[in-house]
């Protein structure tokens, strides 16, 4: 009897396989908690960044590549700031500026991902928030230059808990062949979000939107993924952002009925739980899975860490970032209805 027991492994459990989906989600967490007791300003942008070095395929970094970072996002930064104070006031010049800068950012291959994304973020918010007063965006590149080294140091920790493993080779392998693109397919890529970009930036520039910037920051995150194009991803997105928007106001509501930092995070374990095992799948549509979850992080950390009229403000949330998601699937989805017109008629 004991020796059949003993043969049963269908309730078994592999956890070996779960490491990768482990890291994902316990990492998160555990930065979530250690930014949330330390409550620095904008100490909830460090979880949602802190993603990309935990997503599907991401490797630990090495000292000198830390450091290389950190020291490439202090340049930008440093050099977003200056170009802000000189060119701001004169629109011909800066919008045409910031457009060829972030164009360069979507076209080169040469800058690791998340140095892109950091930089992205950068020129997005900095000019931006720097139109009410320019030692505003001084202090937000101080702020985000902070944020990416809370970032680099907590993910590392986490693989030190949860080392690389045989379970993330799959996902390395998918990484490396959805990065492959041509230049003339990156040049066509670049060129067309610019496109989308445009028409925000100068609403925002001209009616002096600086409180709803983080419509800029989502629009310009969400149209790094080449993956857009097609129309079902984009769908999914939109489903999956708003689901994560939709998880964030009924954390904010539980957590208003048991205010304590250990129920905020169950909370975040078990919401990243729903969406880490889609995230770390098969499924053709994972990775937008991992979008969903920041949001939900964005959401939940910006209204937890807010002193007054959280209420609102999480919807406010849910609404900006809804708009963000909807508009850049629907500008992309109109763009590549142009372009196939286009080929048709060219035949």
């Amino acid at each position: 009897m004991l020796d059949k027991l003993q043969n049963i492994t269908i309730f078994s459990i592999e956890w070996r396989a779960l490491i990768p989906v482990l890291r994902y989600v316990l990492g998160s967490c555990f930065i979530l908690g250690v930014t949330s007791l330390m409550n620095y300003d904008l100490a909830y942008l460090t979880s949602v960044l802190a993603l990309g070095y935990l997503a599907p395929g991401a490797k630990p970094l090495g000292f000198k590549q830390g450091v290389g970072f950190i020291l490439a996002l202090t340049i930008i930064t440093g050099l977003t700031v200056i170009f802000t104070e000189l060119f701001l006031e004169y629109a011909m010049v800066f919008m045409p500026l910031l457009l060829l800068s972030l164009m360069w950012l979507y076209y080169t291959d040469k800058l690791p991902m998340m140095v892109k994304l950091f930089s992205l973020v950068s020129l997005v918010i900095i000019p931006f928030v720097s139109i009410d007063a320019g030692a505003i965006g001084s202090y937000v590149a101080v702020i985000l230059v902070f944020n990416a080294f809370m970032a680099i140091i907590l993910s590392q920790l986490v693989f030190m808990i949860f080392p690389l493993c045989e379970a993330d080779i799959p996902f390395e392998k998918k990484k490396k062949e959805a990065g492959k693109q041509t230049e003339a397919e990156r040049y066509k890529y670049a060129v067309g979000i610019i496109l989308i970009l445009l028409p925000v930036f100068l609403l925002f520039y001209i009616f002096k939107l600086s409180n709803s910037v983080l419509v800029l920051v989502f629009i310009a995150i969400l149209s790094i993924s080449p993956a857009l194009s097609n129309p079902k991803v984009g769908l999914v997105m939109i489903a999956a952002n708003i689901l994560g928007g939709v998880f964030g106001i009924l954390a904010y509501r539980m957590l208003t009925i048991v205010p304590n930092f250990i129920f905020l995070i169950l909370i975040a374990l078990s919401i990243g739980l729903f969406f880490g095992s889609r995230l770390f799948s098969d499924n053709k549509y994972a990775s937008i899975y991992g979008s969903g979850f920041s949001t939900f992080l964005l959401i939940l950390g910006s209204v937890t860490s807010s002193d007054s009229e959280a209420a609102s403000e999480v919807w406010s949330r849910v609404i900006q970032i809804s708009i963000a998601v909807i508009y850049v699937v629907t500008a992309v989805g109109i763009m590549n209805r142009i372009v196939n017109v286009r080929k048709e008629k060219s035949i």
